[in-house]
């Protein structure tokens, strides 16, 4: 995927919806805490594959692992969760946000305007 449109969709819907269901979780209606299950299931698939491919040709599978170990199990329990989600893990939602937020758009500035 073309780096320019993965860092604005992370900076601009990702990260901003991510802190959306992490600061109001109760305006969440439940097919969208359905979907976040549904997604992380698929980030976990996608970047186990993506992972496997990076490590048999030697390269580094970084951005993989944050995947795998930290963004989809999370989406996936508080998914499952729905309105019930305990604080913890929709303050760890929100760092997710943040980070996603922050990373990508400074990176979109950079291919952007730097260039």
């Amino acid at each position: 995927m073309d780096h320019l449109v993965l860092n604005a969709a992370h900076a601009v819907v990702i990260g901003p919806a991510l802190l959306y269901v992490g600061l109001f979780p109760e305006n969440v209606p439940d097919h969208a805490y359905t979907a976040l299950m549904i997604l992380g299931a698929g980030i976990l698939i996608y970047h186990a594959y993506k992972a496997y491919y990076k490590l048999k040709d030697g390269r580094s599978a970084w951005i993989n692992w944050i995947h795998i170990f930290l963004v989809a199990p999370l989406l996936m329990i508080i998914g499952y969760m729905k309105k019930d989600t305990n604080r913890r893990f929709l303050e760890m939602l929100l760092l997710l946000g943040f980070a996603a937020t922050g990373y990508h758009a400074l990176y979109l500035i950079r291919e952007t305007m730097l260039a």
